[in-house]
């Protein structure tokens, strides 16, 4: 699989990148007949990934996050004829501590695992539970962090192997803001959503801050559809929930759910 003529298409050069990783994973299999995994890829990475898999017919693929609606999965490729249907390429753990004078967070577990050395592409979703958190790694990484990972924010923690079985998803949790815009432009409703004006707002999209539906957007007047998902590094993550009608002064009524 020429990787150049694939991946032409890419602007971004770090998703370009990973679909280098992809695109030598499948060469491998093609070669050895192996069965090969990726790192940890968000939606839109898959989408990409997907993209190049088809374009050879002797492959195919299985994705593996660890529960339905998980946004960080792997991906198992194989030969056409393999079956992938017992075959994994992650690990499930339960950290458990004693979090009843402190509030422990998502940052808070991401933080204390990458400070074991472990790269963020071997991680899966983090699920935080009210006095447990349940992580999901890649498989080469998984004795590591059973045998390393001690603390979280200066508390104490125990490390358990789970199955994959034994994953609960969590809800996510918003704020409800409805707030009126003069146009569907990203920058617009990045101002609007955190109270920025719009040349802020362009600033972080032209610093390369801004994801929209995970994929790294760098124009400030990118049209943005119903339910789609935008980041902003350093402000926060929310969904365009609705698009509602239209003020008597000619502005769009949007509801936003900002996540917590």
């Amino acid at each position: 699989m020429d990787k150049l003529k694939l991946t032409n298409h890419i602007k971004d050069e770090e998703l370009k990148v990973k679909m280098y990783r992809v695109i030598d994973s499948c060469n491998s299999v093609l070669k050895s007949h192996s069965i090969r995994s990726t790192e940890f890829l968000n939606p839109y990475e898959v989408k990409n990934a997907v993209a190049i898999l088809n374009t050879e017919p002797d492959l195919k693929y299985k994705l593996e996050g660890g529960y339905d609606g998980a946004i960080r999965s792997v991906m198992l490729i194989s030969q056409y004829y393999c079956d992938l249907s017992e075959e994994s390429s992650i690990r499930c753990f339960q950290v458990s501590g004693n979090f009843k004078f402190k509030s422990v967070s998502h940052r808070d577990y991401l933080g204390s695992i990458l400070g074991l050395g472990i790269k963020r592409e071997k991680l899966g979703d983090i699920l935080v539970h009210e006095d447990y958190c349940q992580i999901i790694v890649s498989s080469d990484m998984g004795d590591y962090v059973l045998y390393n990972l001690e603390k979280v924010a200066r508390n104490r923690v125990t490390v358990k192997e789970i199955g994959i079985c034994d994953i609960i998803p969590v809800e996510d949790e918003f704020d409800i803001k409805n707030i009126s815009v003069a146009s569907l432009r990203l920058d617009g409703i990045i101002a609007g959503v955190f109270n920025l004006s719009r040349q802020e707002a362009s600033k972080f999209i032209g610093a390369e801050y801004v994801s929209v539906d995970y994929e790294k957007i760098d124009n400030p007047s990118k049209q943005v559809e119903e339910k789609s998902v935008i980041s902003v590094r350093k402000c926060g993550k929310f969904v365009l929930d609705e698009i509602g009608g239209v003020s008597k002064k000619g502005k769009t009524r949007l509801k936003i759910k900002v996540f917590k």
